[in-house]
């Protein structure tokens, strides 16, 4: 046996500094792109939140409006709706004050609209329409808006 003199050490020690370079570097792109996802998840969670609260408050928006429409013990003709419908934008400014400030949440309502059914509509088919846009937002970063749409019908008197 004898020892093979074309590969002395000192012709592999630069070696070892040329794979740790490497696997720093490899270690190093791996640990910005699980950052990169990481950062990635919060932003669609944040998103996320913000599109829930601004739905919720949308709903919100339009169950008080349907209350207005409906009060108790009131004609529920539809007379009666299309004239608190006329009347429906005045009142909306302050219920959609008040929903914001009670939520304590980072939104606020921008419209409640309430739209009447077109005057062809036969009268057995005439509607309401109660929609209502809600914004939310996260310090100048995220900005959801969500809208949401609902009908209402007069109950027929007998």
């Amino acid at each position: 046996m004898y020892r093979n003199n074309h590969t002395s050490r000192k012709s592999q020690q630069g070696n070892v500094y040329i794979v740790a370079i490497f696997v720093i570097v490899v270690m190093g792109m791996l640990a910005m792109n699980l950052t990169r996802v990481s950062w990635s998840n919060q932003d669609t969670l944040t998103r996320e939140v913000l599109g829930k609260q601004a739905a919720l408050l949308a709903r919100s928006g339009n169950e008080w409006a349907v209350t207005y429409l409906f009060p108790l013990d009131e004609d529920d003709g539809y007379a009666s709706l299309s004239t608190r419908c006329g009347s429906l934008g005045s009142s909306a400014v302050d219920a959609s004050k008040a929903l914001v400030e009670n939520a304590d949440i980072p939104c606020h309502i921008k419209k409640i609209t309430c739209t009447e059914s077109p005057t062809t509509t036969p009268v057995e088919l005439k509607y309401i329409q109660i929609s209502t846009r809600a914004v939310c937002d996260s310090g100048n970063v995220f900005e959801v808006e969500r809208e949401q749409t609902v009908w209402v019908r007069g109950i027929k008197d007998e």
